[in-house]
């Protein structure tokens, strides 16, 4: 048995020079090579008790002033009440284990504990009063359905030590699963650990409450290779975890699974993984909208800029320090960023071209400085991080520093690999792709981005509403199902590892 103690949260990780949260670290290490195969169908329609808990849901967005499905238009736009996100607390990951296994021994001692490791048939599902009568008990149907979360993304979010991207994702999810009422348990046990043994011991205490496992690709490695752990279900090992029923949590564009992308999550519709997008709408809403007449003046420029070595003298800066100061000069904006000083050099060279550095800033600080910002200007890293989404929700454009694209073919968006990928289809006034290193461009978007200002716009699969349904349909799917086709595909075709369902 693992002990609780042997979590290592983001905070007393270690750092090394080039550490880029999770992003960079992901996007520079090469972790496998995979095959793509063909996505799945998007949305399927929920289960009764999942519409009703959505109501519920929906509900209380209203009253908060997020109107499902439907920005503030310009002309009707109200009020946002600020405030921290209704689905979503820190904690202790281990407390809150513990009080997941504390209610659902409570429940079987009632005999109200019900086996929700699949999907319910008709036949089984109960009618809403029998289900109000168990959620009244702590028991109902949802709340007794637990996700096995063992990515790290996801205690690094509940432990609130992390601001990367996956943990924003992650965060996106465990907001839809409380917004669904569902249980969860957390099983990482820290930085560089896939280790799989807290996943199989909450398994075997749980199994019959388990519907799915949610696992970083390096810990799927680990429960596929790693038979001493007794993770995976085999000929061998029958009480292991079912192949199907363990899912790739991965903010990535390949397949982070052995069993392909059908079986990746991941947040981005322009890929072959299944999608399940995350929302930014609950994030962002935390400050209020403001108009552009009450923010900053001189009007603020923004850098995406987690940390200060973005900004040195090599190719990977998408600009350069003495055509940021000219922006100043030429627009009379004021230039800012919140970056760790995580590079002397380069300190010293933004300081003594007077470019303001706010320093590291939490998450409110954050978003209070983009909020009274006019434009977020990337500087082509870090890569496809959500701030950028951030930023158009809060009504302020993002200059996208295009890194390569076809020469032959420049304006082939195709072929473009920008800072934000998943942002290459939007167009001006929103997003100005710009190829990097061209400063005439770069300075013509700044003008465009400050006579042209814009409302809030999130798009519509990154809205609260559209994701919880997003994880409903992932929670209610048949998964064992589609993993009988792909075994079947795999003994026909000879291709790719077999698997016990």
């Amino acid at each position: 048995m693992t002990s609780n103690h042997d979590y290592i949260p983001l905070a007393t990780s270690p750092v090394s020079p080039t550490h880029d949260g999770g992003e960079a670290q992901r996007e520079n290490e090469v972790y496998r090579s995979r095959g793509r195969f063909s996505t799945l169908s998007p949305f399927l329609t929920s289960r009764p008790k999942t519409v009703y808990s959505l109501i519920a849901a929906f509900t209380l967005l209203i009253l908060l002033g997020l109107r499902p499905g439907s920005p503030p238009s310009p002309s009707t736009a109200v009020p946002i009440v600020a405030g921290d996100n209704p689905y979503f607390t820190t904690g202790k990951i281990w407390d809150h284990n513990d009080e997941i296994a504390a209610r659902l021994d409570r429940c079987a001692s009632l005999g109200l504990l019900r086996n929700t490791s699949n999907p319910l048939s008709p036949e089984e599902q109960l009618s809403q009063e029998e289900e109000d009568e168990l959620i009244a008990q702590g028991c109902g149907t949802n709340q007794t359905t637990i996700i096995i979360l063992s990515s790290l993304w996801a205690s690094e979010a509940f432990s609130g030590t992390s601001t990367a991207g996956e943990t924003i994702y992650a965060q996106s999810v465990i907001s839809t699963l409380n917004a669904l009422g569902y249980a969860y348990v957390f099983a990482n046990l820290g930085w560089w650990n896939p280790d799989m043994r807290k996943t199989v011991e909450l398994w075997k205490r749980h199994r019959n409450n388990v519907r799915l496992v949610l696992a970083d690709p390096d810990q799927l490695e680990v429960c596929w290779k790693r038979k001493e752990q007794e993770c995976l279900k085999t000929e061998e090992n029958p009480d292991g975890i079912e192949a199907w029923r363990i899912l790739s949590f991965w903010y990535w564009d390949d397949p982070g699974n052995p069993l392909g992308p059908k079986f990746t999550l991941s947040p981005s519709p322009r890929n072959d993984n299944h999608f399940l997008s995350y929302s930014i709408e609950p994030t962002c809403r935390r400050l209020p909208y403001l108009p552009q007449s009450q923010r900053s003046k001189p009007p603020q420029a923004y850098l995406l800029a987690k940390q200060i070595h973005y900004l040195d003298d090599t190719p990977a800066f998408s600009w350069t320090l003495p055509a940021l100061i000219d922006l100043q000069r030429e627009f009379k904006i004021k230039v800012v960023g919140g970056m760790t000083d995580d590079d002397e050099v380069t300190a010293k060279a933004v300081q003594k071209i007077g470019l303001t550095n706010l320093g590291k800033l939490g998450k409110i600080d954050f978003y209070t400085q983009l909020a009274q910002s006019s434009v977020l200007i990337g500087v082509g890293r870090p890569r496809i991080s959500p701030s950028p989404w951030d930023a158009l929700c809060m009504g302020v454009p993002f200059i996208n520093p295009i890194l390569k694209w076809d020469e032959e073919d420049p304006s082939n968006r195709t072929k473009w690999h920008a800072q934000q990928w998943h942002m290459t289809d939007l167009n001006p006034p929103y997003v100005y792709s710009v190829p990097a290193h061209d400063l005439v461009a770069l300075r013509q978007a700044v003008h465009d981005a400050l006579e042209n200002p814009i409302e809030s716009y999130i798009p519509d699969y990154m809205k609260f509403d559209y994701v919880v349904g997003r994880m409903a349909e992932v929670v209610d799917r048949d998964w064992k199902s589609v993993g009988a086709e792909l075994l079947e595909e795999r003994k026909k075709s000879g291709e790719g590892e077999l698997f016990v369902l």
